[in-house]
Order: C-alpha cells, then sequence, then structure tokens
C-alpha cells in the first residue's frame, strides 16, 4: 500500500457529508500516515484521563469538536492535529475524506457528526508533541499492526485492535474501518463501519 494507492482509492470513494453550517453539533478527526510505502504508520492518540470527557483514556485519532473560528469540518480536523499532537497539516498532504458518521455514547446515537479526512505527511514520520492537559500519549503505529488477524479481539460485546497494551475500540475503530473499506483492504475480524 503506498500514499498514492490510498489517494486513488479514496478519490473514487464519495464521502456523505452535509454542508458544514447545517450541523453546528460537529467533530472532526484527522487519519495522518507517514513513512515508506512498506511500511507506511498510522498517528494514534491516547485520551488523557478527565472526568468531562466521555472518551477519557481511549485511543483516538487527533480530532475534536468545533470551536467559533472553524471555517469547515477539514479546518477543525487540522486545528485539533496541530493543538493535540502538534502536526502541521496542509492542504498538499491531504489524500481524501470519508463519509460523515454519527457519534455514539454508550450504545446510543447523539446529535453530533464526526468527519474524518486523511493525511500523508512523507517518509519520515514527524515528532509527535503531545498535548498533556488533552493527550496522554502519541503513538505512530505500524498499519500492518492494525490488519494483523492476531491483533484483533474483542472490548466486552465490541470488536477491538491491540495496540501497545491498549485497544483501539469504538468511534475510533469505525472511523479505521470505515478508511480500510475505502481502500478494499477491510480489517480482520468482525469490524464494520457502520
Amino acid at each position: 500500500m503506498s500514499p498514492e494507492s490510498i489517494r486513488e482509492a479514496l478519490s473514487k470513494h464519495i464521502p456523505r457529508t452535509t454542508p458544514f453550517e447545517a450541523h453546528p453539533d460537529r467533530a472532526a478527526v484527522a487519519l495522518v500516515l507517514a513513512g515508506e510505502d512498506s511500511r507506511l504508520q498510522m498517528c494514534f492518540i491516547r485520551r488523557s484521563s478527565r472526568t468531562d470527557d466521555p472518551w477519557s483514556g481511549q485511543m483516538a485519532f487527533p480530532g475534536g469538536r468545533v470551536s467559533a473560528g472553524d471555517v469547515s469540518a477539514q479546518a477543525v480536523a487540522e486545528r485539533e492535529a496541530r493543538e493535540e499532537v502538534g502536526l502541521r497539516l496542509e492542504e498538499s498532504y491531504r489524500l481524501g475524506a470519508l463519509s460523515e458518521l454519527p457519534v455514539h455514547r454508550a450504545g446510543a446515537k447523539t446529535s453530533t457528526v464526526l468527519s474524518s479526512f486523511v493525511y500523508y505527511l512523507g517518509p519520515f514520520p514527524a515528532p509527535l508533541t503531545p498535548d498533556e492537559e488533552e493527550v496522554a500519549e502519541a503513538y505512530w503505529a505500524p498499519m500492518a499492526d492494525l490488519w494483523d488477524p492476531r491483533n484483533a479481539d474483542y472490548f466486552g460485546a465490541y470488536p477491538a485492535i491491540h495496540f501497545q497494551g491498549h485497544l483501539i475500540w469504538g468511534l475510533t475503530l469505525r472511523v479505521l474501518a470505515q478508511f480500510a473499506e475505502a481502500l478494499g483492504r477491510p480489517l480482520p475480524g468482525k469490524i464494520a463501519a457502520s
């Protein structure tokens, strides 16, 4: 898998979206890739433990909710990547976008929709500088590990992927599964983007 093959696959994926202004309760994430073709890596964070965060301590992509001044969902993803891990994303790094997903909390749909954008930074993973208030740890995860069937598992009744002693599950796994399906390379196990 190469950045160009990912760009090509995403160019054939027509994302389902709503106008930015039409959905005030919006969030966005950045799926950031880096590395050589045969050893691509993806940026993940582990969220800091906070009582006011329903996803406290979970694995996630850099991202968050819309703020005043954000002009698009893509701007939200890029601002959050800069704030959370110090990655400066530019339009020239963008490979494509995925369809919006409804956000669920404890299995129930909320009013929030999540937009996801895919970027490639180049052959060398950039240093990650986590914002300690929001991010406990930041990682460059080898994509091969995410697709390795030996890492597929469950967190209770929910599909999950093991990574460095943590589980990728829930909304983050739904986004990753959607990305995998757009590439024509579904994740192992019973993981679906819906």
